[in-house]
């Protein structure tokens, strides 16, 4: 049997309180590796041992595989509604949403109708998706989304208002807090002073185009260098390469191979049995580096993976905090998680331990975060009670230093190179980055910053901004 930690427990508590007051979609929101399965397999069980027929959506393999292993852990008799599975008359199912999606079109005896619909990775559930056809056809069903990240690839909410389907919002503890508590590992980020240049990669539906961002990123230099950072850091360690398409994943590959390295591409196409073994594999030292497009940066559970290596730029934070989320998972013997940001999405995006203020219509990002400096000069926030650098253990009576904001401590970089990125470090690029804004003498001037920052439209950037920093 699973058993629930204490701020799972309340976040049940907190949804039950919400269907109460009157609300029929709430939503969930707990960081990734936080235990989201744990919850709603829980409210299922809850759900139907009250008789209730319940439904769980999930639009990947290793998710519906991962819910279906949670309920038999609750004791919960199920069916599974995939084109692999034969079909079950059991009130409570688990089913791949595109599955469903299709038979549901040709349901007219209400067999696809349930009392309980619940939807793993919320963020992907709109009106105009998979998952609306399913949900409209359920209308009279209560929801309950899941998410660690409830917004779109544009930055909308999930909310009624925002064209969603969910009407109240649960919030459990925060990524920093979970680190705090130990049920997440403490992340070391390195990560470039520069962002990769994307001058010329268009975006579509919220983030970069694929085909043109393959084309900027899926370069000898780049791959090259995420091998030297690979074994100056985390060497021979599990770990997850992201990349733009399979075609740059099988690069990486490549890459990794010449130098020694066990590795191996996962793609959508990949045949269960083979995949399960380079899961295994990747537990057992068997793998050290699973490059990976857009098959593992959602749900996935692999604990054992040391190392998150971004080479894949997004725009969209959702997808940059799913995929350094994969690495930050807790196992014995593991005491941190590295985050090789190659793709310069912690620029973009901020640190995964970043206080995010979420709501039905999207995210708000909150204000400075309090710091502190160990005696091993990394910077950490205040209330962190271990370093995750050099593994010091903090007491009230000895709080470490209190950041002032100098830069002298930072981290000296050169061209090409990767290194720890602090809130202090951040905040320090940010004024650098303001400062190159400031000198800029004319809207051209400002423009061209803008190209090479890879603004989508540099030009109007350019105009917007240059009235902004000349008031």
């Amino acid at each position: 049997m699973l058993e629930l930690y204490d701020y799972q427990d309340q976040a049940i508590i907190d949804l039950r309180r919400a269907y109460s007051s009157g609300s029929r979609a709430p939503l969930l929101v707990l960081p990734t590796g936080g235990g989201k399965t744990v919850c709603f397999t829980y409210m299922a069980q809850q759900a139907s041992g009250k008789g209730l027929s319940v439904l769980l959506l999930a639009h990947r393999k290793e998710l519906v595989n991962q819910i279906s292993t949670a309920l038999k852990l609750w004791n919960v008799p199920h069916g599974i509604i995939s084109p692999s599975h034969p079909a079950t008359q059991h009130p409570v199912q688990v089913a791949m949403a595109q599955t469903l999606a299709k038979r549901v079109k040709l349901d007219r005896s209400g067999r696809f109708m349930f009392d309980l619909v619940i939807i793993d990775e919320a963020h992907h559930a709109t009106k105009d998706s998979t998952w609306g056809a399913i949900l409209e056809h359920n209308a009279g069903a209560k929801l309950l989304g899941v998410s660690a990240t409830p917004c779109r690839l544009d930055g909308k909410g999930l909310g009624i208002t925002s064209d969603g389907f969910f009407d109240n919002i649960v919030i459990g503890p925060s990524a920093a807090e979970l680190v705090e508590m130990g049920r997440l590992c403490a992340p070391v980020v390195y990560a470039p002073d520069r962002m990769v240049d994307l001058s010329g990669v268009k975006k579509r539906g919220g983030d970069f185009v694929a085909g043109q961002l393959a084309k900027a990123v899926d370069k000898q230099a780049i791959t090259g260098d995420a091998v030297t950072h690979y074994r100056r850091y985390c060497d021979r360690q599990a770990a997850i390469a992201f990349t733009v398409t399979v075609e740059h994943a099988e690069h990486v590959v490549d890459e990794y191979k010449q130098e020694g390295y066990q590795a191996a591409v996962l793609t959508g196409a990949t045949p269960d049995k083979e995949r399960a073994q380079m899961i295994r594999d990747l537990g057992n030292g068997g793998l050290h580096v699973l490059a990976s497009c857009n098959v593992v940066s959602e749900g996935t559970d692999i604990p054992a993976v040391a190392a998150a290596i971004l080479l894949r730029p997004t725009a969209s934070y959702a997808l940059a905090m799913q995929q350094i989320g994969r690495a930050l998972r807790t196992m014995p013997g593991k005491d941190k998680a590295i985050i090789l940001d190659h793709a310069g999405n912690t620029l973009r995006h901020g640190l995964p331990t970043d206080e995010v203020g979420w709501s039905l219509n999207g995210m708000q990002r909150s204000g400075k975060v309090k710091l502190k400096t160990c005696t091993c000069k990394a910077i950490i926030p205040w209330s962190a009670k271990k370093c995750p650098g050099c593994g010091k253990v903090f007491y009230s009576a000895d709080p470490g230093t209190e950041n002032s904001g100098s830069t002298r401590d930072l981290p000296i970089t050169k061209s090409g190179e990767l290194v720890e990125m602090s809130p202090e470090k951040l905040k320090e690029i940010r004024r650098q980055r303001y400062q190159e804004e400031k000198r800029a003498a004319s809207v051209d001037q400002l423009a061209r910053i803008g190209v090479e920052r890879g603004y989508k439209y540099p030009q109007s950037w350019a105009k917007k901004r240059f009235v902004e920093l000349h008031r």
